[in-house]
């Protein structure tokens, strides 16, 4: 039986942003925001996972000891078993309207749209990273309302729930390749992926970022990848020989501290961005390959 660590620090709403970024940058799956709480779940049964919540610790010492107000000391631990843990996770989590068109709604939730326009993403996730109601997601849901146009051969990078890739389809983009990296998360993604029709024909592979991708994604119109902030450096060099000339790649999973480096990057390997969202500490790019790798 899996068996969770209930990890929960007791954080201000100003600060959570920052707090919750610093453990996902730190290896956390997700983190549930509550009335001055932020809430991690570890698998107790992962090696090492002791040493990891103290890697948490240590990183929030950090941000107290540069002057931000918070208590790197965790107010409670607790073992969970898998199915205590399956119904926490369901009492907190519930149908969320993260954009004008779009609510995600998990599986278990009879829901029904408040208008007909209203575009349902159907979720079952097992962790807090994934669920659609993370900023990050929303401004990348935002960012695909502001690019698809219809019919683009389309790779959602590090799919994960697999949330993305159902947007991108009720928006009408056409063949998906969605990949994460490893089968695990690949049999989550297709499970997500089943409970939305419209997402029927996505293909989902086990890829570490681009490097198993098939050679006949290369000329995608659109990439689009909301992962941690970390692997999105050496994930841009590997994305732009995949772009058409005027494809589009959006990039989200970018907290405040490293936004510039991000930036620098885009821009540095020939990518124009075209828009920058944030909402709070969190932000997004919609980038464009320059014309001038129309000839390299």
């Amino acid at each position: 039986m899996i068996t969770y660590q209930k990890v929960v620090w007791q954080v201000t709403a100003e600060n959570q942003d920052v707090v919750i970024a610093t453990l996902v940058a730190l290896g956390a799956e997700g983190a549930e925001q509550g009335i001055d709480t932020v809430t991690i779940y570890q698998d107790v049964n992962q090696e090492g996972f002791e040493n990891q919540i103290a890697t948490y610790i240590a990183g929030l010492t950090a941000l107290a000891e540069r002057g931000l107000a918070i208590n790197s000391q965790p107010i409670s631990q607790e073992r969970l078993d898998s199915s205590t843990f399956e119904n926490e996770w369901k009492n907190y989590y519930h149908a969320s309207r993260v954009t004008n068109q779009f609510t995600v709604v998990p599986a278990w939730e009879d829901y029904q749209k408040v208008q007909d326009q209203e575009k349902l993403i159907v979720m079952d996730p097992d962790q807090a990273f994934g669920t659609g109601t993370h900023p990050t997601t929303s401004l990348m849901i935002q960012a695909l309302e502001a690019v698809v146009r219809g019919g683009e051969k389309t790779i959602d990078v590090g799919t994960g729930s697999g949330v993305l890739a159902v947007a991108a389809k009720h928006l009408g983009v056409g063949s998906v390749l969605a990949t994460d990296i490893d089968e695990e998360a690949v049999a989550t993604a297709q499970a997500n992926l089943a409970l939305n029709p419209v997402a029927s024909d996505v293909t989902v592979i086990a890829s570490d970022l681009m490097q198993d991708v098939p050679q006949e994604w290369n000329q995608s119109d659109l990439i689009m990848a909301n992962i941690l902030a970390d692997v999105i450096t050496p994930l841009i060099p590997q994305v732009v020989p995949m772009l058409t000339a005027d494809g589009y790649f959006l990039v989200s999973g970018i907290y405040d501290d490293v936004e510039p480096a991000i930036e620098q990057a885009l821009e540095s390997h020939g990518l124009t961005i075209v828009q920058h969202l944030n909402q709070g500490t969190w932000h997004a790019f919609i980038t464009k390959r320059a014309d001038d790798l129309i000839n390299d």
